[in-house]
């Protein structure tokens, strides 16, 4: 509107123009000697202050509550009856549990809602995943391993406190918060705030999402990182691969969302939004880790580990490119055409698929698990009968790895071939999803085993079956952006739906459900993980896959005949990966054969061939207009 104002104005359309700054954000320059506080020296003007929109200041309300409760937790107990935490942290955690609200209220009367509002959902993004962390003090706060918190002196079981409810009460409230903003800044549609979210920004967001997935991805390698080494057998090392399931899901939940956060920041309508969601991301990384890192290096018989660093790292590049001009841009130039920016993503989806590949191959090829002499818990009858017999365990349930490899390797060496990137792009779009399929059934075997004995330990297998995840989320985040840079220059209105696609397609997804929903391989003495029943670690990968089927389904009959094709081509082959279950992991058990999933697999692979031979076939007539 300013800069319609202005035009008018140079043309004698007094009138209009005031009448369009009336409406503006920003006061037009038909009056010629401004007067008041948004004038500057000089008569320049400088923009006036947005109306903070009434669900921003509920959420901040709200996220001012959620930090009272994570800073109140730990000074009134997260345990009953519990000894003391390794160091005096309780200042420090009050401190960073108000953090975040801190710089929302900064942004906030510095006159940018936009920015304090990007600052909550950036913050909400890890929240569910530090809600699981704590939920394990519920559980057993003795492998737990939070020395900020409490260090466990004997191992008699430890309930949990006041405190410990308070601190899950304040994420669920932080994340309430982010939830409450996340459209439009939580702003109504016509206001000056909600304007600010239909004018697209390009360069500044490519900007944003490059630089978001590079320090983003630093920061998630950082977080799968222990951050200190314990020599105190009743405080264990903080692991991954080895630890409860509650601190596995919600230290993976971080990973994931640290990096789904720096997406959203970059594929914003707002890159002022975009730069928030940075900030918050960067502030809850730093949060969630400075606490540990400090006792690392503050407790004597705790040891600093570098790697978590990589992460604090992360945070801070995260703030580096938004506080730097112009998003880090190296050099001020013209825009990027949308084909080489849409090039670029391509090819860097192509190399995470390679690398995500041979990740995959090395983790099929190495040790799932080892045996070891246990240094950090005591030695039972157990794990002396396992370390006395020599016996190498073995494992066949990372055999799913090596097709799944296969397959995203083709696609990855296709995306990088220029010519045909973009036809094969919306295949990998959703093949990659065969990696975290075979990766969670190969994990499951490991906590499965270490479950059972001290003495059992994950192998350098596990550590190329989390990396092999890690890159094919990167791979699918570019090839996701990529297709959103692609859809930039497509128009998208009056695009029908192929009706004679949807019976095929019904077929597809009912089939895939059973396929997923029921065993692929039936045995004496064998439980297969399941969707319905016997819910394991394996069964992640099982509801991803099927759920990423329906995804693909119902997005290839709104989409164009080439890329419906290839997104069902792509489908299949990850369908492809779960029926070869049987002969790729069948060594797991005694006599085994295929069950109902397999035979429906095959099934979901046919309708979803000719589904996407009916894609090709059959073009949707135009919408007609009247």
């Amino acid at each position: 509107m300013f800069w319609v104002a202005a035009v008018l104005g140079e043309v004698g359309c007094d009138r209009l123009a005031r009448f369009g700054a009336m409406n503006s954000r920003i006061r037009s320059s038909e009056t010629r000697h401004p007067t008041g506080p948004t004038a500057g020296e000089g008569g320049d003007f400088v923009p006036e202050r947005l109306a903070v929109p009434a669900l921003l200041k509920l959420a901040m309300v709200v996220a001012a509550a959620g930090a009272v409760l994570v800073a109140i937790g730990p000074l009134v107990g997260v345990l009953r009856s519990a000894p003391p935490p390794a160091y005096g942290s309780g200042p420090l955690l009050v401190v960073l549990a108000v953090l975040p609200v801190l710089v929302a209220a900064g942004l906030l009367v510095a006159g940018r809602p936009i920015g304090a509002a990007g600052v909550l959902v950036g913050v909400a993004f890890l929240a569910p995943g530090r809600a699981l962390l704590d939920l394990q003090l519920a559980a057993d706060a003795l492998v737990a391993s939070r020395p900020e918190l409490v260090v466990p002196t004997q191992l008699v079981p430890l309930a949990a406190g006041v405190g410990t409810w308070l601190l899950v009460a304040g994420h669920v409230l932080t994340f309430a918060a982010g939830a409450m903003v996340v459209v439009r800044a939580g702003a109504q549609p016509g206001t000056a705030v909600a304007a600010e979210f239909e004018d697209s920004e390009p360069e500044s967001r490519k900007r944003l999402l490059g630089w978001g997935l590079v320090f983003g991805g630093l920061a998630a390698i950082g977080l799968l990182m222990p951050p200190f080494r314990s020599d105190n057998a009743y405080l264990l090392d903080v692991d991954l691969a080895n630890g409860p399931g509650l601190v596995i899901a919600g230290g993976l939940l971080i990973v994931l969302a640290a990096l789904l956060g720096c997406v959203f920041a970059g594929t914003a309508r707002s890159s002022k939004m975009g730069r928030g969601v940075l900030v918050g991301v960067a502030v809850a990384v730093f949060t969630f880790l400075l606490p540990a890192q400090v006792a690392g290096s503050a407790v004597d018989w705790l040891h600093a580990d570098w790697r978590s660093y990589m992460a604090t790292a992360g945070a801070l590049g995260l703030v580096v490119t938004v506080v730097w001009p112009s998003g880090l841009a190296v050099k001020r130039k013209e825009s990027v055409p949308i084909a080489e920016s849409g090039g670029r993503m391509h090819r860097t989806a192509g190399v995470f698929a390679l690398l995500a590949g041979a990740a995959a191959i090395l983790g099929q090829a190495t040790d799932l698990f080892v045996v070891e002499i246990p240094t950090d818990v005591p030695i039972n009858q157990t794990d002396e009968l396992i370390i006395l017999s020599g016996v190498r365990p073995g494992s066949f349930a990372n055999g799913l790895l090596l097709p799944s490899a296969i397959l995203v390797i083709a696609l990855g060496i296709l995306l990088l071939i220029k010519p045909i990137s973009r036809i094969f792009r919306p295949m990998l779009g959703v093949a990659w999803v065969a990696i975290p399929l075979a990766a969670f059934l190969a994990l499951d075997a490991v906590v499965t085993a270490t479950s059972t004995s001290g003495a059992i330990r994950a192998g350098a297998g596990t550590w190329w079956t989390l990396l092999a995840v890690l890159f094919a989320l990167g791979a699918a985040i570019c090839a996701g952006a990529a297709g959103a840079i692609e859809r930039d220059d497509v128009d998208l209105t009056d695009r029908p739906s192929n009706m004679i696609l949807m019976a095929p397609l019904a077929a597809a997804v009912l089939f895939a459900i059973g396929a997923f929903g029921l065993p692929t391989m039936r045995a004496e003495q064998y439980a297969a993980p399941g969707i319905w029943s016997n819910f394991r670690i394996a069964s992640w990968g099982l509801v991803i896959a099927v759920i990423a089927v329906i995804i693909a389904t119902v997005l290839a009959a709104r989409s164009r005949p080439p890329r419906a094709a290839a997104l069902l081509f792509g489908t299949a082959g990850l369908v492809a990966v779960h029926a070869l279950e049987v002969p790729m992991t069948g060594g797991r058990a005694e006599g085994s054969a295929a069950a109902a999933g397999t035979w429906l697999s095959l099934a979901t692979i046919a309708a979803l061939v000719i589904s996407a031979f009916v894609a090709l076939a059959v073009r949707p007539e135009p919408a007609r207009r009247t």
